[in-house]
């Protein structure tokens, strides 16, 4: 094991070591998505929708047909069909079929509620027309928190892929368009479950593009850092120290220390703390789970200290929050 200018080296033995081809697959697999909104908009030049800001919530919006504009902070994107902008932090912005259209208020827009999380919206302002899909989604896992924050403002994937993806990411929109004209019984789980497609296909290009200097992802993508988070959220019940952490680095303990915390933003124990509480708040969800049940499985056998250790990530005890149910609306989330 070596050091230059301050970064973790590993042995030559350890880089031939197997490894994960697809470290993202951990990742990606996390963002079990819950439904909070989804509609199509029917609209025609002038329109235009201003967007609340939903902190926690990742917003999207996928062109059908026509032309859009979405403005976050100041920040202009042009879109054309098959396109799509994903506001990961939930920032608000306005969407317009021009750069100067007006934007009323999400709640002044003629709408039809289809169903519990899906809504048809329309404007007609009589000139060229526009379709699209705009959502807003919730995580199960409350450690998605982790890669939301390590995403760019705004993430625009344009519809064509490129290699053997160019095909089914338009069949995709092809199909949520052809939902988005022929509603029926289903429309608005089919729409939500397509749109949630492209979503992670565009979260997971950014993921293979972008080279992050500090982070999360950075940190996964670290060759001594990657396998020490691989570890953590293979077994987060382990009895963890900032030794045996070390030791998946191939590191000495000052000097994983120094880098996790320089890279992830957080001392490596504060990491695995806040990483079992989020498991914890994921598995209290899970229909008949106890509190001591779900205690032990992220490695706690002393109740009082895992109840500690709750409120202090979620700001709630674990009973609470088991019997809080998740949003589903966004009436539901703007009243949380």
């Amino acid at each position: 094991m070596t050091q230059n200018s301050g970064s973790i080296v590993p042995d030559t033995a350890v880089l031939t070591e197997p490894r994960r081809d697809d470290p993202w697959a951990d990742v990606l697999g996390d963002l079990e998505m819950a439904g909070v909104f989804c509609s199509t908009g029917r609209f025609s030049e002038p329109w235009g929708i201003a967007l609340p800001a939903l902190p926690g919530i990742l917003m999207y919006h996928l062109l059908l047909t026509g032309r859009a504009v979405v403005d976050v902070d100041g920040q202009t994107y042009d879109l054309a069909p098959g396109d799509l902008v994903l506001v990961p932090h939930g920032t608000g912005h306005r969407i317009t079929g021009g750069p100067d259209d007006p934007a009323s208020g999400l709640w002044e827009v003629e709408r039809t509620v289809v169903a519990e999380r899906y809504e048809q919206l329309r404007i007609d302002g009589g000139g060229r027309p526009a379709t699209l899909i705009c959502g807003a989604v919730g995580f199960a896992d409350p450690g998605v928190g982790r890669l939301l924050a390590s995403l760019p403002p705004v993430l625009r994937a344009p519809q064509e892929a490129q290699g053997p993806e160019r095909g089914w990411v338009r069949a995709v929109v092809e199909a949520i368009g052809h939902e988005a004209r022929h509603p029926r019984p289903g429309t608005d789980v089919v729409t939500a479950r397509l749109a949630d497609v492209v979503l992670v296909h565009a979260i997971r290009g950014w993921l293979e593009s972008d080279e992050p200097a500090s982070g999360w992802l950075a940190a996964l993508r670290d060759p001594a850092l990657g396998p020490v988070l691989r570890a953590v959220h293979a077994d987060p019940a382990a009895p963890w120290t900032l030794g045996s952490l070390a030791a998946e680095a191939r590191a000495s303990r000052s000097v994983f220390a120094e880098r996790f915390a320089a890279v992830v933003g957080e001392p490596p124990m504060t990491y695995v703390a806040g990483h079992r509480m989020d498991v914890a708040a994921r598995l209290l969800r899970e229909p008949g789970a106890s509190v001591a049940a779900v205690a032990r499985r992220v490695g706690y056998e002393s109740g009082p200290g895992f109840h500690r250790a709750f409120v202090r990530r979620h700001g709630t005890t674990p009973g609470a929050w088991r019997a809080t149910p998740t949003p589903r609306t966004l009436e539901d989330v703007l009243g949380a």
